[in-house]
Formats: C-alpha cells, sequence, structure tokens
C-alpha cells in the first residue's frame, strides 16, 4: 500500500521526509519500512495485539490529535503493530 505523506515528519528521532511510500512490515524486528526512490527509512513499531480483529490485511493512518498520527498495520499472522508518525 502506498503512503503519502505531506509534510516533513519524524518517528522518534528518525525524520521522514515528505513523499510517496510503500509500506512492508518486518515482524522479527519489529520494524515498518518505508520505501520511495531507491530509499528505505525503518521506523520502530510496537506490537498491539497477538491476534487481528480480522482475516484481512489492513493498513490505517489514524489521527492521534494534532500532528500525531498513528500507522496501524493488521496482519492475520502477525497481528497488529503500531507506529507513531509526528508531522513538523
Amino acid at each position: 500500500m502506498r503512503l503519502t505523506i505531506r509534510n516533513n515528519a519524524t518517528s522518534g528521532m528518525i525524520p521522514i521526509p515528505a513523499g510517496e511510500y510503500w509500506i512492508s512490515l518486518s515482524h522479527e524486528s519489529g520494524e515498518i519500512k518505508l520505501t520511495a526512490g531507491g530509499k528505505d527509512i525503518r521506523i520502530k513499531a510496537t506490537r498491539r495485539r497477538l491476534q487481528a480483529r480480522t482475516r484481512v490485511l489492513n493498513i490505517q493512518l489514524v489521527s492521534g490529535g494534532g500532528r500525531i498520527w498513528s500507522l496501524v498495520i493488521s496482519t492475520p499472522k502477525h497481528g497488529e503493530w503500531v507506529a507513531f508518525i509526528e508531522y513538523e
């Protein structure tokens, strides 16, 4: 799935430049990888649930209020993973 980040953002101390990214989950290392233009940005993710609510892959960008957003990836095999993105 593609994710468009309109303004520069950060996830913890990791800067995320504005642009369109492909999203992938690396459950072994607990990271969400954003890929664009041959560049990979690895964001630390936290497992929220061991099992997903549905049997379908689901990726959501949910507003946490203000400049903070949550990137939620829900998979039937690896559970739910959450990473936080803060816009500058």
